[in-house]
């Protein structure tokens, strides 16, 4: 379902704007939609990484905010020259989720 929006665009917007709409054919209403798509997806991603970097999430909620499969998350920060933040502890509660096992006890 679509919903109508407005709002003001400056003049150097508006005359980018119309010189994507030249360069692509598309109607003005296309070619806004496929830019605010494409926009909102990097800021997500943006966020997620930053997210990430700060200690905020971890990796599998930062590729939940940021819209994209653990992989692709991944192939980002490797993109970005981001180092993972993965523990031995991480490795473990991973290995023990895949396997279906508890950790066994120390004592």
């Amino acid at each position: 379902m679509s919903e109508r929006i407005s709002f003001v665009v400056p003049h150097h917007l508006k005359k980018a704007l119309k010189e994507l709409k030249e360069l692509t054919g598309e109607d003005q209403s296309t070619l806004l939609r496929r830019l605010l798509d494409k926009g909102l997806s990097e800021v997500k991603m943006e966020i997620a990484v930053d997210s990430y970097v700060q200690g905020k999430t971890s990796l599998t909620k930062s590729a939940e905010i940021s819209g994209v499969s653990l992989w692709s998350f991944l192939d980002e920060l490797r993109k970005r020259n981001v180092a993972l933040k993965y523990s031995l502890a991480d490795a473990e509660s991973e290995i023990q989720k895949i396997t279906g096992r508890k950790r066994a006890s120390k004592f």
